[in-house]
């Protein structure tokens, strides 16, 4: 696809560029997912945080059920009122995989085609021209798994599929972990979405070039990091904020509004 060859040469050049310093293809794979993540992490921070909030908000959204639990079109509403006011987009958490879909495909090319896109001066270009094949862990990023030979060769790369979906899971865990089992439909989609996208990932990962299955475990262990790194701070600013609520709270009891003085005197004057 032509629209899809800006990406490729961009991917192409930058893969090359850390390649010059790492020698390694599959580090420059791992390098480049860095890169691109910490570019796309905007849209990180606030798929992040909605999902907290969906999961802060539970509570919430049982308390709507039950108000509305025989009018569906009320509760459709209330909840989608709730979303708007806490910040909370159900379907926020795939929007960051719809971006990178683009990336996906251009790097499914560049590995597919690597002389068509990485520029002809680099030192991996020349590298490629020697070696049909870069391995890495004894691994040939070019190709797909389905497409080794021996199953005792396949190994490395199950291990590396089985990697890419339990790092998935995980991810997907460590956020909706305290969220209990919703009657949303809504919830129940995004929950469901968490459930199927790792075991999604790991099946295409079978048929695709093993360098794209780096990418996509790479991508999962930063996320992780990401995620946490997001978690812990926007817990200690809640603390942080709830600690002040209650100071205010102590010092407007240990200090009452006392009656203005002027106020005393104008009434000793009428007396």
């Amino acid at each position: 696809m032509a629209i899809l060859e800006p990406f490729a040469l961009a991917i192409g050049f930058l893969l090359s560029y850390v390649y010059d310093f790492t020698l390694s293809y599959g580090f420059a794979i791992a390098i480049l997912t860095v890169i691109i993540n910490v570019i796309i992490f905007p849209l990180t921070l606030r798929q992040t945080r909605s999902t907290k909030r969906m999961q802060d908000a539970q509570s919430d959204i049982k308390k709507l059920q039950k108000q509305y639990k025989d009018n569906k079109e009320e509760l459709n509403k209330a909840m989608a009122a709730m979303y708007k006011e806490k910040g909370i987009n159900p379907l926020g958490c795939i929007l960051p995989l719809i971006i990178q879909m683009p990336i996906w495909f251009a790097l499914f090319r560049v590995l597919r085609e690597p002389l068509s896109f990485i520029p002809s001066t680099s030192v991996l270009f020349k590298d490629l021209e020697v070696s049909t094949s870069l391995t890495f862990f004894n691994m040939d990023l070019q190709i797909p798994p389905s497409e080794v030979a021996g199953w005792v060769d396949r190994v490395p790369y199950l291990i590396l599929i089985l990697f890419v979906i339990l790092t998935a899971l995980y991810q997907q865990q460590q956020i909706t972990k305290k969220t209990g089992k919703s009657d949303n439909p809504q919830a129940q989609q995004m929950q469901m979405v968490g459930k199927v996208m790792p075991i999604f990932f790991g099946f295409i990962s079978w048929t695709l070039p093993t360098g794209l299955v780096v990418y996509f475990l790479t991508g999962n262990i930063f996320r992780i990091g990401q995620q946490a790194l997001i978690v812990k701070l926007d817990d200690r600013e809640e603390v942080k904020k709830e600690d002040k609520k209650e100071e205010n709270n102590e010092d407007s009891q240990s200090n009452p509004i006392q009656e203005d003085p002027r106020k005393n005197r104008k009434k000793r004057r009428r007396k």
